[in-house]
């Protein structure tokens, strides 16, 4: 099983996008989304009639808008314990679609903050707040370019 990142936003459906490369993620980061991830939650909806991706998608982005926060609000009272608790949820669930450098980051706070070493996880809860947005981003790429406004 291949782990290729998306250089170029595939729509749904498969079809490369040219709107949008998610090949570079704000200021030139590495990669939004890999491919492999996205081809196999495609596989779960073949023709597309459910719009699980953009289920999943929107799901995913509820989640960033209640989680995201949490991790700003727990960073500025010192609590490790919450900072854990979303680094660990983002880091599954960031996985799953396929944002796996933004999974990768979830993990080293999550351990770092199950150490206490907030001081030290700083960078990377900022890092989380900017790969988020760059995920967020090209996720709605995606999604429009198979959903445009108005359709089902």
């Amino acid at each position: 099983m291949s782990s290729a990142p998306v250089h170029r936003a595939a729509s749904l459906s498969g079809q490369p996008s040219p709107e949008h490369n998610s090949g570079q993620g704000r200021a030139g980061s590495p990669c939004v989304l890999n491919a492999e991830a996205i081809r196999r939650l495609r596989e779960l909806d073949p023709t597309g009639e459910s719009h699980l991706l953009k289920r999943v998608f929107q799901a995913f982005e509820t989640s960033l808008n209640r989680l995201l926060p949490q991790l700003e609000q727990a960073r500025n009272t010192a609590d490790a314990a919450g900072v854990r608790l979303v680094a660990h949820t983002l880091k599954s669930s960031s996985a799953t679609i396929g944002a796996v450098q933004l999974s990768r980051v979830c993990a080293e706070v999550e351990a770092m903050a199950h150490e206490s070493r907030l001081d030290a996880a700083a960078p990377c809860i900022e890092q989380i707040l900017s790969e988020a947005q760059a995920v967020r981003d090209a996720l709605r790429d995606l999604t429009a370019a198979d959903f445009p406004a108005g359709a089902a």
